[in-house]
């Protein structure tokens, strides 16, 4: 073997470590977002779960910003944690879970701009769209469970929307 033969193999053995070294660094990153982003699913739907258990009239005021309505000292509020999630650096309550309801609490708006709960909208079934608090009178309750967190690749986020409804409120 020449010496150009020599350099010819050893520069293509250098090129093939590369791009192993570069696959096995970028499967690892990826299994990384993959766990964050099952732990964020996990923490979002067992939450939906956890409202979808609770009486109806009791989700709004369990889960609004506001501690005027709580039903016990037990109401967790809109912000919880995710286990092995990191706030992102401009998170001020240091978590990563967030509910939002249509209003802060203790009032319930149906006339907010909120197209990500679907809002405006008709919440207590009366067909009109109005100004009024609606935290007693509710059928439906949009709720958007977000979590957002810091990972090695940046910012990530995980969204859960759905609505809450009460079919006994209607037949009273």
């Amino acid at each position: 073997m020449t010496l150009v033969e020599v350099m010819v193999s050893v520069f293509v053995l250098t090129l093939c470590t590369w791009m192993l070294s570069t696959t096995l660094m970028a499967s690892a990153r990826h299994a990384e977002n993959k766990r964050e982003r099952a732990w964020a699913v996990e923490a979002a739907t067992n939450l939906v779960e956890r409202m979808h258990g609770l009486p109806f009239e009791e989700v709004f005021a369990r889960y609004n910003a506001s501690a005027a309505d709580d039903p016990d000292e037990a109401c967790p509020g809109p912000h919880f944690p995710v286990e092995g999630l990191a706030p992102t650096p401009d998170d001020e309550d240091g978590f990563v879970g967030r509910v939002w309801l249509p209003g802060p609490g203790p009032e319930l708006r149906e006339d907010l701009d909120l197209l990500e709960l679907g809002l405006p909208r008709d919440l207590n079934g009366d067909l009109v769209v109005d100004a009024a608090d609606h935290a007693d009178d509710h059928r439906l309750l949009p709720v958007m469970v977000e979590v957002c967190w810091s990972s090695g690749g940046g910012l990530r986020r995980f969204r859960v929307e759905t609505v809450l409804s009460s079919l006994e409120r209607g037949l009273r």
